[in-house]
Order: C-alpha cells, then sequence, then structure tokens
C-alpha cells in the first residue's frame, strides 16, 4: 500500500498544477489574441479584432471557458480520487461515486465543445465580430472515454457489493 499513497501523492501532485494551467492557458489566449485558437474557430472564419471590448470581450471569454471548466471539473473529481486512493481507500462508496463523477465529467468535455462550437457564431456574430455562420462539430474521442470510466464505475460497484456480501456470509 505504500507504493500506491505515494504515486497517488505524485499523481495528485501533477493533476493539481493542471488544473491550475487550464485557466492559465485560457488566460494566455485571450492576451495575445489567439481567440481562434481558444474559440475552436473553423478555418476561414475572420475576427474583427478592432470589435472585441467590454461586452464583447466577456462574450468571448465566457465561450472560451466553456469546454476549460468541463476539463478542470474532470481534473477535481481526478483529484479527489487520487486523495482517496493515498489514504488507501479503494472499494468504497465514495470512490465508485468519485469514479462514476470522473467519467460523466470526461463525456462532458465533448458535449461542451460541441456546444461551444454551435454557439460561438451566433454570439460573435451579434457583437459584429464576425460575420455570421453556424457551425457544428462532432468530437466523441472523450465521450467514449468518459462513458467508458462510468461503465467501469458501475463494476467497480458492483464488486463492492459483493464483497460487502462475503464479508457477511462469514
Amino acid at each position: 500500500m505504500g507504493k500506491l499513497k505515494i504515486t497517488s501523492a505524485r499523481l495528485q501532485l501533477v493533476v493539481f498544477f493542471l488544473m491550475i494551467l487550464t485557466p492559465c492557458a485560457v488566460a494566455l489566449n485571450a492576451a495575445t489574441g489567439a481567440w481562434a485558437e481558444l474559440l475552436n474557430l473553423p478555418q476561414g472564419v475572420t475576427l474583427d479584432a478592432s470589435r472585441i471590448s467590454g461586452l464583447s470581450l466577456l462574450a468571448m471569454l465566457v465561450l472560451g471557458f466553456i469546454k476549460p471548466v468541463v476539463s478542470m471539473l474532470a481534473f477535481w473529481f481526478l483529484y479527489k480520487l487520487l486523495g482517496l486512493y493515498r489514504k488507501c481507500v479503494i472499494f468504497s462508496v465514495e470512490n465508485v461515486a468519485t469514479l462514476r463523477r470522473i467519467g460523466w465529467a470526461v463525456a462532458s468535455i465533448d458535449i461542451a465543445g460541441m456546444l461551444q462550437t454551435l454557439i460561438t457564431g451566433p454570439v460573435l456574430s451579434s457583437y459584429n465580430i464576425s460575420p455570421g455562420y453556424i457551425a457544428a462539430r462532432l468530437d466523441v474521442g472523450f465521450l467514449v472515454i468518459g462513458l467508458f470510466v462510468v461503465l467501469i464505475a458501475y463494476v467497480m460497484e458492483m464488486g463492492r457489493e459483493l464483497k460487502e456480501q462475503d464479508n457477511l456470509v462469514v
């Protein structure tokens, strides 16, 4: 169990730094004017940077934070799970619930990205920052991984229940 504690503590530190770096990356993209990167704009869409100020700047920042906020939520749940592992809590109700939350958060990353892509065009055109466009993107990589993690959480729940029943039989 000592190895589990050490590895979990190290990974928890890595996840903590990723949680901190995520909003820093968004701020860096915004500060350098890398709006196409931040907003995942389709190729060929141009922005009128002279119109970005006040409410339009706030709207663009909110749009840019949609996917990173969901990623930070997944990092937070992973941080909590690693904390449980560091305490050697492996097959508990809290552990399974946290794993399930991680799965749903990871699956939501792609959903947030698709939502961001869908609403960015209308929002930008309402502030006259870009010509009107509507784009849709189908991303399913994180969605599939997240659903597998949710499935694993359910299997762990069944294993925990079986272990609990075995303990009662003895």
